[in-house]
């Protein structure tokens, strides 16, 4: 099984329809998707993005699924999702994924960034419910990969943050999933 399906997998036994969520890093828009589809017309998704390219297809994407009124899209760094995000839905937010690296098809000279990633991930914790979630897949393949993937895994560790982690293979290049329960 894939890491973006066993995400998919943990994630829909327990997202509920009328969940708010968010998607950290847009991308092509196959996680908004998922979380659009989860969360029913009652829920709400926000998805985030820094590439334009990636807030157009994952446009594109949801508009062909009608779920255009379940989706706030911003054009910014996911380190600002605290700010972006209604002050009325802090503590409520159900779950939370992060797809790291770079946009599949893009440039591959933009990617995320361990100190970027760090602070989204901090204070989206913050914004979670109590037992809500966050998935993280790290690509450690890629320049810059290794050191984002070692900066989240010693933040998990470091504050005690209760998780589980897979990875495909045992392979030092090869992506890991997070998945983080606040407790």
């Amino acid at each position: 099984m894939r890491l973006t399906e066993k995400t998919h997998f943990v994630l829909k036994n327990f997202i509920k329809n009328g969940d708010y969520l968010i998607d950290a890093t847009a991308g092509n828009g196959h996680d908004t998707v998922f979380l659009a589809e989860e969360t029913g017309p009652t829920g709400h998704v926000y998805a985030f993005d820094i590439q334009k390219e990636s807030i157009e297809e994952t446009t594109q994407r949801i508009r062909s699924k009608e779920f255009h009124k379940r989706v706030t899209f911003f054009h910014c760094s996911h380190s600002e999702i605290p700010e972006r995000i209604p002050c009325k839905l802090h503590g409520k937010i159900k779950a939370i994924t992060f797809n790291l690296g770079y946009l599949p098809g893009g440039n591959k000279n933009l990617i995320t960034k361990a100190e970027t990633t760090l602070l989204a991930l901090k204070k989206s914790y913050s914004l979670l419910v109590k037992h809500g979630k966050i998935s993280i897949i790290a690509y450690r393949g890629h320049a810059g990969g290794k050191t984002e993937y070692e900066s989240v895994k010693n933040y998990i560790s470091n504050n005690n943050l209760e998780h589980e982690s897979f990875a495909c293979d045992t392979g030092s290049d090869s992506p890991v999933l997070f998945i983080i329960t606040k407790s």
